[in-house]
């Protein structure tokens, strides 16, 4: 299963979007337009991810409907929780690679530092996985995580 995972766009602070908590910390514009320009890019890779899953927090949310926009999967986009940044990594790793069985490609879009111990935990490997950035994997069934390729969004300033 090749395996995309995108950290959500930027997103002030509480204080800054004035939210009481948060989970309801919004996108700022340069957010969006990073997160749409990063399923800009995946698209262009030539990855046609079947499913995006999402963290339920808001920021993580709205990154994924900017995907969802141009990555116009089959199966839609879904809250999953388990990518919320509360569970081990281990977790995590179990409940996504249950959810997504089957599936050839999938987007999965959520927050730091869970998404980078995912990254280090299922293919051995560090990756600095900025707001927008994405990394895809190739996951296969034993040993560890082929990683394909990365990018952070200044990488995509130009485009």
């Amino acid at each position: 299963m090749k395996l995309y995972l995108l950290r959500h766009g930027d997103a002030p602070s509480a204080a800054q979007a004035r939210v009481a908590r948060d989970f309801d910390r919004p996108l700022s514009p340069a957010g969006r337009a990073h997160a749409r320009r990063a399923a800009d890019y995946i698209r262009e890779r030539g990855a046609r991810p079947a499913l995006i899953l999402h963290s339920p927090l808001l920021r993580a949310a709205q990154t994924a409907e900017e995907a969802l926009a141009v990555l116009k999967p089959t199966q839609g986009a879904e809250s999953f929780p388990p990518l919320a940044n509360e569970l081990a990594v281990e977790e995590l790793a179990e409940a996504l690679l249950r959810r997504c069985g089957g599936l050839a490609e999938v987007l999965a879009v959520g927050h730091q530092p869970q998404l980078g111990e995912l990254v280090a935990l299922i293919s051995k490997a560090a990756f600095s996985l900025k707001p927008a950035g994405v990394i895809a994997l190739e996951v296969q069934a034993q040993g560890p995580a082929s990683f394909l390729w990365a990018v952070n969004p200044e990488d995509l300033q130009d485009r």
